[in-house]
């Protein structure tokens, strides 16, 4: 029997999954020390999600990997079809830039994207554990130890943190762990996928466009994932075989009305359990939960992943305030933010999961109309560090380009943002530019004109945006300004603040 060995880190991560390793690369970018623990050594080879939001190419781009942005498929649209193969619902996905800077939907190939991240975490202040399941956690009011077993040779390793963060998906052994509840909000779907690559993309099937056929048999979703690789979603009825469904030599006959067997190479065929899902209790002392551990949802919506993205970029910065000295209670606004943005998502995408079933029945389905332009729907972050979100503060700030072309965030990165009209930023006190200095904020006294123009929509001259990109505070003068300033001082710096 070998003896665990002990290790210190400042936070550890356990699942390797898109959440993990954003939260992990984030808090490496900041200089923490992370654990990331995963049992899959390499990247699971079929993809998971497949969509992915404008904000999200934020977090790419704050990531370092906006560049794979040409591997990406441009949405354009989707239909709701009957079984007939009749159009009723159409929606198109707008042809330009959104305000954040790219545009709005795309569809991507999972395995590129957490191949992608696992290198960027070739890092000094990182250690992957790949091939590593987490047995066992504890914690005492100053630090989390945690037990690893390398699968392959049968070690144990102890790891000793400050915060352990469970990013391990919805059958999540961290939150089993914490024993906290979950809420059912009713969407619990079953659904077979099957993804293909075909020799050749078939004429019976639009390339940047999905479709739904609401079949009384068994409504199917047809989703292009990344040319040339495709994938079909059977929603399943309760007293469907999922053991026979999952049988290969079914998915000829699935998809013979759109493709010919030998036209193509099956990648997978599975029987996934769709829920729709919300904890309470994302943090527990030094434990906390994210992504799909905290949440989840039908893919109706494609926001699944999208929203776990989310939460990392809200957490990662408040632990590394917390890691520098901040109070710890600035993490319970870590729930208190994401869970009431998160909820409307899941009630929503658990509806149109709900509601794709009943089209089933022609009656149940709306007169066929024009094509409906798709807008995205930005909830506010629950109440936190903004008491009351309403309006401006709490919402997702815009993303515009500076004169020379260059995107606000690549200017920033994943600090705070002051930025402002000159008169105004001139006049604040030496105390305020000291605390902009601690906070490590960017300071722009001539922001780009787009943000100039969103400021004065709203009547403010100035603005305090968070490093997840929502915006803390959008005033008008040099008084407000200090103001705001010297609240969010106070939060994250209240030991520096007092002195």
């Amino acid at each position: 029997m070998t003896h665990p060995t002990t290790a210190t880190h400042d936070v550890i991560v356990a699942g390797a999954g898109p959440v993990g390793l954003a939260l992990t690369r984030l808090l490496a970018m900041r200089g923490h020390r992370v654990a990331l623990v995963d049992p899959n050594r390499v990247v699971c080879h079929h993809p998971r999600a497949t969509h992915l939001d404008d904000e999200t190419m934020r977090t790419l781009q704050t990531l370092g990997a906006a560049d794979l942005e040409p591997r990406f498929l441009r949405q354009e649209g989707w239909q709701l079809r009957g079984a007939d193969g009749s159009v009723f619902l159409t929606f198109e996905m707008p042809a330009r830039e959104s305000d954040q800077g790219w545009f709005a939907d795309y569809q991507f190939h999972q395995p590129d994207f957490e191949s992608r991240l696992r290198g960027l975490l070739a890092d000094e202040h990182v250690e992957l554990l790949l091939g590593a399941e987490l047995t066992g956690f504890s914690q005492t009011g100053d630090a989390v130890t945690a037990r690893v077993l390398d699968r392959r040779t049968g070690q144990e390793r102890v790891l000793r943190a400050a915060y352990l963060v469970g990013a391990d998906g919805a059958n999540s052994f961290v939150r089993r762990g914490t024993g906290v509840e979950v809420e059912d909000l009713q969407g619990t779907q079953r659904s077979l996928i099957i993804d293909v690559h075909p020799f050749e993309h078939p004429a019976s099937l639009p390339v940047t466009s999905g479709f739904i056929y609401c079949e009384d048999e068994r409504p199917v979703t047809y989703v292009p994932i990344f040319p040339p690789k495709l994938r079909f979603e059977f929603m399943l009825k309760d007293g469907d075989d999922a053991r026979a469904l999952e049988n290969p030599a079914r998915t000829y006959d699935l998809l013979s009305r759109w493709l010919t067997p030998g036209s193509y190479r099956i990648l997978r065929t599975d029987v996934y359990e769709w829920h729709a899902r919300l904890v309470r209790g994302w943090r527990q002392g030094r434990v906390l939960l994210a992504g799909d551990a905290a949440h989840e949802m039908p893919p109706m919506l494609g926001q699944g992943m999208c929203s776990g993205l989310r939460d990392a970029m809200n957490l990662a910065w408040k632990l590394s305030a917390v890691l520098s000295g901040a109070d710890a209670a600035l993490l319970d606004t870590y729930e208190s933010e994401r869970a009431p943005h998160v909820r409307p998502y899941i009630v929503e995408s658990a509806r149109q999961s709900n509601m794709i079933e009943a089209f089933a029945d022609p009656a149940a389905r709306p007169e066929p109309g024009p094509a409906q332009v798709l807008e995205r729907y930005r909830p506010l972050l629950g109440p936190g560090l903004v008491a009351a979100p309403d309006g401006v503060a709490g919402q997702l700030s815009p993303q515009p380009r500076t004169a020379e072309g260059v995107l606000l965030d690549d200017l920033v990165g994943y600090r705070f943002l002051v930025a402002g009209d000159r008169a105004t930023i001139g006049a604040v006190s030496q105390d305020t530019r000291e605390a902009w200095e601690r906070l490590g904020a960017v300071v722009l006294d001539e922001p780009p004109a787009a943000l100039a123009a969103w400021l004065a929509s709203h009547g403010a001259d100035a603005v305090i945006v968070r490093p997840d990109r929502y915006t803390q505070a959008a005033v008008a003068g040099a008084a407000a300004l200090e103001e705001a300033t010297r609240a969010l001082s106070e939060r994250l710096l209240p030991a520096r603040a007092a002195a």
